[in-house]
């Protein structure tokens, strides 16, 4: 178990030694429950079948808020008990609209993995996603300083301000390798298993100009992602740790998540009938570098999970937003692991 919480703290120190606050992309908190977002290769990786639906709504204290709605479903292609090499298909929708102009991007997307076994106890993986994009923004929306007459702004008067286009389109790109590592406990009660997930990604290379005005050299930067998580089962007890980060540099831009969460098992799998069905509720808090505070909570029962955040934003915006930042909510089903034993308990890392 020693050797195994070195090699947790061994793989979190190479994804810190990537360069690494924000990303032009979208992006949730509760980024473990957007796999297909965070690295294609993670299609089908954990389980068999994995659809989650994702809601987050940022900014309202002060204006038109940020919302993003993403939804996603995977599954795996000629999975063999007696054949540990396998595929994963997926397809991942988003939309996000900012503030008062409803700037927003609607994306969806296929991903495709292949899945090979590299150990007793390991998978790696090697994913990509092709989507098509569309850009959008209602120039009506918008105020200008020029449209001030003295006493109110006029919105009927002309700003004299150059429009591009509303919305253009184009073909979205991203790929990634991912690494699965996973034990099973040695008795039904004694929780002593690990899981790791890791992994890396590159999206939206040599993507065309990215502008409503057609001009210009102005692109869509490529973002690349480094993430881990590890599930650490407290041996003899009912906790499970699981500490997770996520790095994203994309152009200038770049964002560190770092966290943790502890999940307590409230019911176990029966190991031999599988009639009782697992349950447990997790309590957690992630950081995100110069920005937000991010507690979060789950609930998990069977195939079925929940799971609540807020973002209580510290960086200097928060003088205009009273540290508020938005709310983020996930709904998550899977079907059974895939790499679990028949007669093992099923992880709660999904």
């Amino acid at each position: 178990m020693k050797n195994i919480i070195i090699k947790c703290f061994f793989i979190f120190g190479m994804l810190f030694s990537v360069s690494v606050s924000h990303s032009q992309d979208i992006h949730f908190s509760q980024f473990l429950a957007t796999p297909l977002l965070i690295n294609p290769a993670q299609t089908a990786l954990n389980n068999s079948v994995r659809t989650i639906a994702n809601y987050k709504n940022q900014w309202a204290a002060f204006g038109a808020p940020y919302t993003t709605y993403a939804f996603s479903t995977e599954f795996a292609l000629f999975h063999k008990k007696d054949h540990p090499n396998y595929m994963g298909a997926g397809l991942v929708f988003y939309n996000d609209k900012a503030g008062d102009s409803q700037m927003g991007t609607t994306e969806g997307a296929m991903t495709l993995s292949g899945i090979i076994k590299a150990g007793a106890n390991s998978h790696l993986a090697g994913g990509m996603l092709c989507g098509f994009s569309q850009r959008s923004i209602n120039y009506s929306k918008l105020i200008w300083e020029n449209q001030y007459d003295g006493m109110n702004f006029n919105t009927s008067l002309n700003p004299n301000e150059p429009t591009g286009v509303t919305a253009y389109h184009y073909i979205d790109l991203g790929a990634g390798l991912a690494y699965n590592y996973g034990t099973q406990e040695k008795y039904i009660s004694a929780n002593d298993g690990i899981h790791i997930n890791a992994g890396i990604s590159a999206w939206h290379y040599g993507l065309p100009k990215y502008t409503f005005y057609g001009i210009g050299d102005e692109k869509l930067n490529t973002k690349l992602i480094a993430h881990g998580a590890v599930e650490i089962g407290i041996a003899n007890s009912n906790m499970i740790l699981v500490p997770h980060v996520l790095l994203m540099k994309q152009g200038k831009l770049h964002e560190e998540d770092l966290g943790c969460q502890i999940k307590f098992i409230l019911k176990e799998n029966s190991k031999y009938t599988g009639r009782i069905k697992a349950a447990a509720i997790g309590f957690g808090i992630s950081y995100r570098h110069r920005d937000a505070i991010i507690p979060q909570f789950t609930y998990e029962n069977s195939h079925y999970a929940v799971g609540i955040s807020y973002d209580a934003n510290i960086s200097k915006l928060r003088a205009a937003t009273s540290m508020q930042g938005g709310m983020e909510i996930f709904l998550r089903f899977t079907t059974d692991h895939l790499f679990r034993s028949a007669e093992s308990p099923e992880p709660f890392y999904n």
